[in-house]
């Protein structure tokens, strides 16, 4: 077990709401940080193939040329960030072992992470149209007794964008954007939908994202990109 201090102390503050949120989902939730210079994102893996991620800036008294890529637990994240403000203004608490420092839980997120770059902008939908198909499956999974029925109602498609943007890839084009309910519903799950705001459909190759005020939930189109998790809470 590596145990390591984060950089960005600051800026991660603002990963707290994603994970309490990803903890009340399941309780052993993992969060994964990825730094590169002027900022940081910070992705938790969902169940039934979502994950959800915000990146926000770094300020630039905390700013680092150096790039990293670090998974830890997301209870021990919180307990991290609780007393962030005190070893911000007290160094005397800068070692003590557990408040500043975290273990390193990288083997337990293999799976890859969804491209920086290389996205296509296909649609913006409306917040109210993707809290009413939320609120529909939400309707249906009090009737889903069963992980299976549960899951196949996460996958299933309830919003397709038909025709690429006018300037998009070649490879892009012709080919509808199907979005399932899984990633909609945690976007508001997560908070990350403001209220009278809309949110964007964007593709890269191999994923899906759905963009939104306070962050974005993602889905790989093959089943490659992450593994299937256990949990029957997005829909609750």
């Amino acid at each position: 077990m590596t145990v390591l201090a984060l950089p960005g102390r600051t800026a991660l503050g603002d990963f707290v709401p994603m994970a309490q949120r990803a903890v009340s989902i399941d309780e052993q939730a993992l969060i994964r940080f990825r730094g590169q210079p002027g900022a940081i994102g910070g992705y938790v893996r969902l169940p039934f193939e979502v994950l959800a991620g915000r990146t926000v800036a770094s300020p630039a008294e905390e700013q680092t040329a150096t790039r990293f890529d670090i998974t830890v637990s997301a209870t021990d994240f919180l307990a991290f960030a609780a007393h962030a403000p005190a070893l911000r203004t007290t160094p005397a608490l800068q070692s003590t072992p557990g408040v500043d420092s975290l273990a390193r839980r990288d083997a337990g997120w293999l799976a890859p992470l969804p491209p920086a770059q290389g996205w296509v902008r296909r649609e913006r939908v409306p917040d109210a149209t993707i809290r009413e198909l939320v609120r529909s499956g939400a309707l249906l999974a009090r009737d889903a007794e069963s992980r299976t029925s549960q899951e196949s109602l996460l996958s299933s498609v309830v919003l397709t964008v038909d025709e690429a943007p006018s300037g998009a890839p070649a490879s892009t084009r012709g080919e509808p954007v199907r979005v399932p309910l899984g990633p909609l519903s945690a976007l508001t799950r997560m908070g990350f939908l403001p209220r009278d705001s809309d949110a964007a459909v964007d593709t890269a190759p191999g994923w899906i994202r759905i963009a939104a005020g306070y962050g974005s939930t993602y889905v790989a189109t093959s089943r490659s990109g992450l593994d299937l998790l256990g949990g029957l809470g997005l829909l609750s």
